[in-house]
């Protein structure tokens, strides 16, 4: 931990706490101690800024400020925060409104009942079009159908296997 100078000139004060000289003058007006010889006692300024000015107004003008115990979170920070978050809400709740956003649990109920359908009418096309073929053919009826079953089947399961982000989107 570094140590504090016992006393400091207004501009070294001033890069101190982040505030300008001429800050740090109004506020000698308004009361933070100085010492005769016009140095500011650290310790006692440190303790006036704290005690009488509001943490909203610090570091508004001057240097960053280099005083390792202020630098956590301040209430100014978590107050700038909570409004960006209530802002991001407001545009998602809009978004929603709109139709542009949906829940997660309505897409995965709408993407499998979808799934299932093709799955369905994919089955039923090969119990259709299996005896067709296998009279075109002059095939035997039932090994048409079983090698178009089995044929589907593995299609079908090479579909399930691929990851939803490898198909193409058409966009």
């Amino acid at each position: 931990m570094t140590k504090l100078n016992s006393s400091e000139a207004k501009s070294d004060f001033a890069a101190r706490v982040g505030l300008t000289k001429g800050r740090i003058s109004q506020l000698i007006t308004n009361g933070l101690p100085v010492r005769p010889d016009g140095q500011i006692d650290v310790a006692e300024g440190l303790a006036w800024i704290e005690a009488n000015l509001d943490p909203a107004r610090r570091n508004k003008g001057g240097a960053a400020s280099v005083n390792p115990a202020r630098s956590g979170t301040t209430l100014a920070d978590a107050k700038r925060l909570h409004e960006i978050v209530k802002v991001q809400r407001a545009k998602l709740a809009y978004e929603k409104e709109q139709g542009l956003l949906i829940e997660t649990a309505a897409a995965k109920r709408t993407v499998f009942a979808r799934a299932r359908a093709e799955r369905d009418a994919h089955m039923a096309w090969v119990q259709r079009n299996a005896p067709l073929l296998a009279a075109e053919l002059d095939a035997d009826s039932r090994a048409t159908f079983a090698a178009l079953d089995r044929m589907m089947r593995e299609h079908l399961e090479h579909l399930a296997d691929m990851p939803l982000g490898s198909f193409d989107d058409g966009a």
